[in-house]
């Protein structure tokens, strides 16, 4: 895995990510809304986990291994539960990666929309998650 997306993925969990709630704390004056799904308040935990894009992400994941899953409250659990699933061998390389990737496709997405304005219909997001993560990380 490329060490931007491991460091980001870090940064991500420890709440430290650049998102609106976090530059509004250092008193930038923006509106507090969500680039993916446009609803209100936009937090870390909202855009990578609760945010109706980001739910379709782990979802399609989720389903591709007939796993159910209830989406923690933070991303600090979340990837504490992620890492404590026992899996076979023949996964286990592709299942520690998942997290970290869903986080860099979904922040990817997100500056696109917040800066170019171009959002990616989510049957194509989900395409490219997939490709990123079987041709980038395997």
């Amino acid at each position: 895995m490329p060490p931007k997306v491991i460091c980001f993925s870090w940064v991500s969990v420890n709440g430290s990510c650049l998102t609106q709630d976090n530059l509004m704390r250092r008193k930038f004056r923006l509106a507090n809304r969500c680039y993916m799904c446009s609803c209100n308040p936009k937090s870390i935990n909202h855009l990578f986990l609760h945010c109706t894009v980001a739910t379709d992400l782990w979802n399609m994941f989720c389903s591709l291994f007939g796993l159910t899953w209830a989406m923690p409250g933070s991303l600090r659990e979340t990837f504490v539960c992620w890492s404590s699933w026992k899996v076979g061998k023949s996964i286990k390389k592709i299942w520690s990666l998942v997290p970290a990737c869903i986080l860099w496709c979904l922040w990817i997405e997100r500056n696109k929309r917040c800066f170019d304005g171009i959002p990616t219909p989510v049957s194509s997001l989900k395409a490219s998650y997939l490709i990123s993560l079987f041709s980038n990380y395997c």
